[in-house]
């Protein structure tokens, strides 16, 4: 019984603080303010998290095991049909994770601001799964002939940031799954071979979850 109120402690305190860090940032998001919405005390927020900082390696730590599980599924199979559909759907799976979740968010702007986490290592999870899944589209002969996988992520992850910078500048976050759509209607047809875009369905899958797609 005690493990479970100290787990259900530790899981408000990460809520609060994807909360308060999505609304702040990073150097916005005072401890008290988390400590105050995750209604915890002081001594119980030092029982779970030594500071601020393993807070945030906590909140990024949920963006890894994401994109974890993505690269992890894409291994195990069965293969999709198009793995380029497969990374556009995975691209509008993480938007429905991002609209519903707030420990999502904070992880995206944890990435995005200067600051502790704007390394190469916060995007390492998201760059393995999308190169992963480009390789194995390069393998079933999906991609134009110039498209590198490794160089393509980098781009393809850096156009979703972007994407992702914008909704939150211009307050426009309900849109964000019309805007994702938009980037792939644009560089799409720079990678895809013009019989596979044909194929390619840019929009959100009708159904639609916040898990990974399987």
């Amino acid at each position: 019984m005690t493990q479970d109120r100290g787990e259900q402690t530790f899981q408000r305190i990460v809520q609060a603080a994807g909360i308060v860090i999505d609304r702040d940032g990073y150097a916005g998001a005072s401890t008290p303010a988390i400590l105050r919405l995750a209604n915890v005390s002081r001594s119980g927020f030092y029982h779970h998290f030594a500071s601020k900082e393993d807070l945030g390696d906590e909140i990024l730590a949920r963006q890894h095991t994401y994109f974890q599980q993505v690269s992890e599924q894409m291994a195990a199979g069965p293969a999709p049909e198009l793995w380029l559909q497969a990374l556009v759907d995975i691209s509008h799976h993480y938007t429905a994770g991002l609209l519903e979740d707030p420990v999502l968010r904070a992880a995206v702007r944890l990435s995005i601001e200067p600051g502790p986490y704007q390394t190469a290592e916060s995007y390492a999870g998201s760059l393995g799964a999308v190169t992963g899944a480009l390789e194995s589209a390069r393998e079933a002969e999906e991609l134009q002939d110039h498209v590198e996988p490794v160089e393509t992520a980098r781009t393809l992850v850096g156009c979703y940031s972007g994407v992702q910078m914008l909704s939150l500048a211009l307050a426009e976050r309900d849109a964000l799954h019309q805007q994702v759509s938009a980037m792939w209607s644009l560089v799409m047809p720079g990678i895809a071979r013009p019989e596979i875009f044909a194929r390619l369905r840019l929009g959100p899958p009708r159904s639609m979850g916040t898990s990974p797609p399987r």
